[in-house]
């Protein structure tokens, strides 16, 4: 389950890549997003352009009553995204993009502690995630590893590539064969990653220093 990501680039990098029309939230770099936050989402607007808005990590479905003690979903398993009564409307037909820079997973080790690793393209572009919204809440989904996650973690998020940003997002809901090429794993050798210091498990610590290799933060 990814709950953690980074978003290093500047606005402008975003807002180019992601052909935003309307960029009505503050781009403000972060190594260490977390859920329960406000973070910038890209989506349609009614007249097709595409806007950033800021939405809060964690879906709150709409049937949810304001004094339920429902918990914010901040991933949705794409295998069930479309049928699940918490996600299902959402996923018809409002899809939407969260930009990141790179994701950070925790990997299980012999002795029971949890090693963290950053993962990034290995092209070095800015990162896709596939995401529903309701309301002023979002949730990214996340599918089985491929190979480079699998050493990692037994999950990895749905990453969009360029050429299906418009088709995603188009408030139309998606057939099978689409639903199948959009929430597969990413191909081979589409990430990197290394291990980096557990201090990213901390919230509060937030600095470049989160995605330097071990090795680099102990020199």
């Amino acid at each position: 389950m990814c709950g953690r990501y980074v978003r290093k680039d500047v606005g402008e990098v975003a807002i180019s890549y992601f052909e935003v029309s309307d960029a009505r939230a503050a781009w403000k770099p972060s190594f260490n997003v977390a859920p329960s936050t406000l973070v910038p989402v890209v989506r349609l607007q009614d007249d097709g352009r595409r806007e950033l808005v800021e939405l809060n990590w964690g879906l709150v479905p709409a049937w949810v009553k304001e004094d339920s003690k429902h918990s914010p979903m901040i991933n949705a398993r794409a295998e069930t995204v479309a049928t699940k009564p918490s996600y299902r409307n959402a996923f018809k037909s409002r899809r939407c993009i969260v930009p990141a820079s790179g994701y950070f997973e925790w990997k299980k080790l012999p002795d029971g502690k949890k090693q963290p690793y950053y993962f990034q393209r290995r092209d070095g572009r800015m990162i896709a995630f596939a995401g529903i919204w309701e309301g002023q809440t979002v949730a990214t989904l996340t599918t089985e590893p491929n190979a480079e996650a699998a050493a990692v973690h037994d999950r990895m998020p749905v990453i969009l590539e360029k050429e299906n940003f418009a088709r995603f997002l188009k408030a139309e809901p998606l057939g099978d064969e689409e639903c199948r090429g959009f929430l597969s794993p990413s191909p081979p050798r589409t990430l990197v990653s290394w291990p980096v210091d557990r201090a990213v498990g901390n919230v509060r610590n937030n600095n470049p220093g989160l995605i330097l290799p071990l090795a680099a933060c102990r020199t």
